[in-house]
């Protein structure tokens, strides 16, 4: 049965494609997106567009929610989740880069069990509206830090992410920021470096293939990254020191014709692949 509202706050890429895949799904009876250039290209993506500066009409938006989506960078998420949470009387779910920090201050609020810290791991280098798609999350993982949940709150947000054609799965706010350190946030530091050093080097004229993928995430928009270095900067700055050790290691036994450990590593990175 379809929920009453679905109300997103933030209808970006991943916003605006949360909901077309409610809207396909027929998951609401009425989506609105609150967002703070509402006059952008909209289509089909919701059926009302409040301005976030408008107030007093997304006070009433938020008062009709069934689900509430914070699809906002994790500085505003963390900003306006005290006032959400006392505005809206259904669950809230976020979309944050980082979990911990987010976490931590809804496990202080009195309606902080109607909080379910959340994050999709899907997007695509093109951020905007413009680029939303329905099928941005089929066959992705949704990561959920329900500590602090209801299980009320945890089985509705189950619904959407399944809706959304995703997989729920859980771990701890710091398990997660542990883990996307390593597997999106260091990808993006090295693929930006990279993209920048080959530049330097004036070498991108030979730049094919095994460049473009490499580099694909480089240069992510500095508002959302800046929260995210500045939340999880303990954790990506470990990831950082290992792998410029292990990089260091690598070009000391190049430096001495030595090949050998580099093999090994592209050996091994073969076999996780299963190729």
């Amino acid at each position: 049965m379809a929920i009453t509202q679905l109300t997103v706050i933030g209808a970006g890429l991943i916003g605006g494609s949360i909901c077309l895949a409610s809207r396909r799904a027929g998951f609401a009876e009425h989506i609105v997106a609150i967002d703070r250039t509402p006059d952008r290209v909209r289509g089909d993506v919701a059926d009302a567009w409040i301005d976030a500066g408008d107030q007093a009409a997304v006070d009433e938006a938020l008062a009709r929610s069934a689900l509430t989506v914070l699809c906002t960078p994790v500085g505003a998420i963390i900003d306006g989740l005290s006032g959400v949470m006392a505005l809206t009387r259904g669950p809230v779910t976020d979309c944050g880069s980082t979990k911990a920090r987010i976490a931590e201050l809804a496990a202080r609020l009195p309606q902080g069990h109607r909080f379910v810290p959340g994050h999709p791991m899907a997007g695509r280098p093109e951020a905007g509206l413009q680029h939303a798609d329905a099928e941005l999350f089929r066959g992705r993982t949704w990561i959920l830090c329900p500590e602090q949940s209801s299980a009320e709150a945890v089985s509705l947000v189950r619904e959407l992410i399944v809706v959304c054609g995703a997989s729920p799965i859980e771990l701890t706010p710091e398990a997660h920021d542990h883990s996307v350190a390593y597997t999106s946030h260091l990808p993006q530091v090295v693929a930006s470096a990279l993209s920048v050093l080959a530049s330097e080097a004036h070498a991108t004229a030979a730049a094919g293939p095994g460049f473009a993928s490499a580099t694909r995430v480089a240069g992510g928009p500095e508002d959302m990254w800046r929260d995210i270095f500045e939340t999880n900067g303990a954790a990506i700055g470990v990831a950082l020191e290992q792998l410029g050790r292990r990089l260091d290691a690598l070009s000391r036994d190049l430096a001495q014709g030595d090949a050998a450990s580099l093999l090994s590593i592209l050996e091994h990175a073969r076999r996780l692949r299963g190729s």
